[in-house]
């Protein structure tokens, strides 16, 4: 009889976060290739925490409700959200976060920023002092901060990706950002590689089953529901939203339930792209 026995340990819990050096070029770290996105009104370039940073905490800092239905809490200084940034997502190669930005409006200088500027490749977004640009360096004008929106849980071997970090800032919500910056992310991922996509099978999207607004914009620009994931992820403890578990529950949090929605690649071929399209380009 061969004899059984179960060696695992836990992994140790991870370390102090250590922040990008601001000056040196920022490691995406993301497992699909990273683009600058724009249509004629938003542009989505990756998300800097050194130049965005403040800007985006600044807008978020007096509206705690735009993270009611995200799985942490508001952020109480500008540091402590870096540090959620560096630990949920540039250390994790399945996330990539962009900035949104209005092409129409100039932007306050962002953080950092003031001695910076956009020094963008096909792939990457770099920050360069000013000082070390050379005469042919072309020079981006910085627009006024929209929100976010992202990648996450990024999957080469099952050629999926899900859309998420969708915060967009009070002034432009019920605007046409939500609909350029979810478009662009869709366009992005399912067209095929010829025409400049990943060609991508799925692009998901999940919320929390209360959250009738996000399940709307999702459906709103083609996507699916495909059903409510019961009891998918803990909601953090000072949350009202979330759901009693049982008695002696192991996690000791509420729960929520998550919904499902997705649009794939034959929903995109068949008539997915063309109605994104023709959400993107109206005017209202």
């Amino acid at each position: 009889m061969v004899e059984v026995v179960n060696n695992y340990v836990p992994p140790p819990p991870k370390g102090p976060a250590i922040l990008p050096d601001p000056d040196a070029p920022y490691d995406l770290n993301f497992r699909f290739p990273v683009r600058e996105l724009e249509s004629d009104r938003l542009k989505l370039v990756p998300f800097v925490p050194s130049v965005h940073g403040q800007a985006f905490f600044e807008g978020m800092k007096p509206h705690p409700e735009l993270v009611e239905y995200l799985p942490w809490n508001p952020f109480n200084t500008l540091h402590e959200f870096e540090i959620h940034f560096e630990r949920l997502i540039r250390s994790d190669p399945t996330w990539c976060v962009f900035a949104a930005l209005d092409k129409s409006k100039l932007g306050p200088d962002q953080g950092k920023a003031k001695n910076l500027i956009y020094l963008t490749s096909s792939l990457c977004l770099y920050i360069t002092p000013i000082a070390q640009l050379t005469s042919s360096t072309a020079v981006e004008t910085a627009h006024a901060l929209v929100g976010t929106i992202g990648y996450l849980r990024a999957s080469p071997e099952l050629a999926s990706v899900e859309i998420g970090y969708v915060i967009i800032l009070p002034a432009y919500q019920r605007t046409f950002a939500t609909t350029h910056a979810i478009g662009l992310l869709l366009d992005y991922a399912l067209k095929k590689p010829s025409d400049g996509g990943l060609g991508l099978r799925r692009a998901q999207w999940q919320a929390h089953a209360d959250n009738a607004a996000s399940i709307r914009a999702a459906q709103r620009m083609g996507l699916k529901l495909e059903g409510i994931l019961r009891w998918e992820r803990t909601v953090p403890i000072n949350k009202d939203n979330g759901i009693k578990a049982r008695d002696d529950d192991v996690l000791h949090l509420r729960g929520r339930h998550s919904a499902m929605l997705a649009m794939c690649w034959d929903d995109w071929e068949e008539e997915g792209r063309e109605h994104v399209r023709k959400m993107m380009a109206r005017r209202s």
